[in-house]
């Protein structure tokens, strides 16, 4: 297996840049929305979600590596205006989920390659925008991807028993598991009905982890924020052994990565 570099990030949540957010304690205060509920980007000139989607991930597109780009399940409506739109320069998904398949397809592909989600409101719609870009690397050392799978149902309702009991499977106990959202936003309600199968994740050792929880909830761009969370933690040595990421949310998709950090 290949190690795996985040070698540099781009964007922003909010008014603020990653890295004033990305602290060596690993906890940033909330961002606070406007009266009007709104936590935007600022100069991003679209007025439309969708509008303001093209607009913050367009620029960031390489031209000489492959690109992943992960869109808000609500996107979905679009699909064919974005494959016409970006189709060719970019692998395009919706919902979180699919940041597991997009890391399998980096992982087999073995090159350097860009993940980018971005989650922007309309002008009268409440929430924190976010947009971001992850460059891996492989590498002599770094992180290991042991395990990265989706599992869904085309109608929704899907249930991430199975693909839990899989990630159990490969990994009998992570240190810590990355949870998506901030606890409550009702993401993991849909956790509850696999709890049997989780074994020994639900035990005291096992850390469960809310990266979102210190800077509000971020959409699909929150997957992609806990990824940058997870390897500035394995640099400061927060984590030492291997972890495992958590993706879900009203899209169709569930997807489950395992990650174990190698030495030189």
């Amino acid at each position: 297996m290949v190690p795996w570099q985040l070698t540099d990030i781009h964007g922003a949540i909010g008014a603020c840049h990653l890295e004033d957010l990305l602290t060596p304690e690993l906890g940033s205060q909330p961002l606070v929305p406007d009266e009007q509920g709104q936590c935007r980007i600022p100069d991003v000139e679209a007025e439309g979600g969708h509008e303001r989607l093209v607009e913050v991930i367009e620029p960031l597109l390489l031209s000489d590596q492959p690109n992943w780009v992960m869109l808000p399940a609500s996107e979905q409506e679009q699909r064919l205006a974005w494959e016409q739109r970006i189709g060719d320069r970019a692998e395009i998904g919706f919902g979180r989920g699919w940041n597991a398949l997009a890391m399998s397809q980096l992982n087999r592909l073995g090159t350097a390659g860009r993940m980018i989600a971005a989650r922007m409101t309309s002008a009268d719609a409440a929430g924190v925008e976010a947009v971001l870009a992850l460059d891996w690397t492989p590498a002599d050392s770094g992180l290991e991807l042991l395990f990265s799978r989706v599992d869904g149902r085309p109608d929704g309702g899907t249930d991430p028993g199975d693909l839990i009991r899989k990630g159990v499977e490969a990994v009998s106990q992570p240190e810590a598991l990355l949870c998506p959202g901030n606890g409550s936003d009702g993401y993991m309600e849909q956790l509850i009905p696999a709890f049997p199968g989780l074994g020994d994740w639900v035990q005291p050792e096992v850390r469960w982890l809310f990266p979102e929880a210190s800077v509000g909830t971020l959409g699909v761009a929150g997957n992609l924020f806990g990824w940058a969370w997870l390897a500035q933690g394995y640099r400061l040595g927060e984590f030492t052994e291997k972890t495992a990421i958590l993706a879900m949310d009203e899209g169709a998709l569930v997807g489950l990565s395992i990650m174990n950090p190698v030495e030189a």
